[in-house]
């Protein structure tokens, strides 16, 4: 019995070790994505309320980051990509708020943006749809936030046809 339950505390071990050094190899890639400076950033206005921008070089796409505007805030969507499939997705919300008066005297501006969501996907199997999901916060609005993988499908065909028009 002893040696049942030591093999399946092991094989528990193991699994977690090797989920986490996934996620820390996809931390990895997407930092060396956001440090390359041969990669060619391109913006596109989709509608006044919604951008795309775009990371590139010779028709292959890395970095894909949609901003959408909403009445409290900004809604974001970052895609990375390693062989044009995603490999972390982030989906966060940022609400405005109104500085105090001696605040927004020093700073300049009296609104600013704070973020108070994010969802955070390590794709550890694009075709089979697997992640690791990492969730922190509430969203200001459920209905504008979606995290499910099929609505990173049109944006990623959204930002190829951009770049090859």
């Amino acid at each position: 019995m002893k040696k049942t339950f030591v093999i399946i505390l092991s094989l528990i071990g193991i699994l977690v070790f090797g989920q986490e050094n996934k996620m820390t190899e996809i931390d990895n890639q997407s930092k060396s994505i956001d440090s390359d400076t041969e990669l060619i950033e391109s913006n596109f206005d989709l509608t006044n309320e919604s951008r795309l921008k775009v990371w590139h070089k010779e028709n292959r796409i890395f970095k894909i980051v949609q901003e959408m505007n909403v009445d409290y805030g900004e809604i974001k969507s970052e895609i990375y990509l390693v062989g044009n499939k995603p490999v972390k997705i982030i989906e966060s919300e940022s609400t405005n708020f109104f500085l105090t008066d001696s605040i927004a005297k020093i700073k300049g501006y009296s609104i600013d943006i704070e973020e108070n969501f994010r969802a955070v996907s390590y794709i550890t199997n694009w075709n089979k749809k697997q992640r690791e999901l990492k969730v922190s916060g509430e969203p200001t609005e459920e209905k504008n936030i979606s995290y499910e993988l099929n609505k990173y499908i049109g944006i990623i065909r959204k930002a190829e046809n951009l770049i090859n028009e």
